[in-house]
């Protein structure tokens, strides 16, 4: 386990060092889309789907 985290941080560690960060560009994009506002449209885009799943076997088991 601890083998396979340290593997993973020098990895990341390498492929940081040859992706030039511009972190002014990053903190623009996350101003523009917060990433929470991505997770919770997901979840609701889920919930939305499961939900008309729901109703749709509902009205095949009950169809009055």
């Amino acid at each position: 386990m601890l083998r396979k985290l340290i593997r993973t941080c020098l990895v990341l560690r390498l492929e940081l060092q040859t992706v030039p960060l511009d972190w002014s560009m990053i903190l623009l994009a996350w101003l523009r889309r917060p990433a929470i506002e991505v997770v919770l449209g997901t979840r609701q885009a889920d919930k939305r789907q499961e939900q008309a799943h729901l109703r749709r076997r509902l009205d095949e088991v009950y169809p009055f």
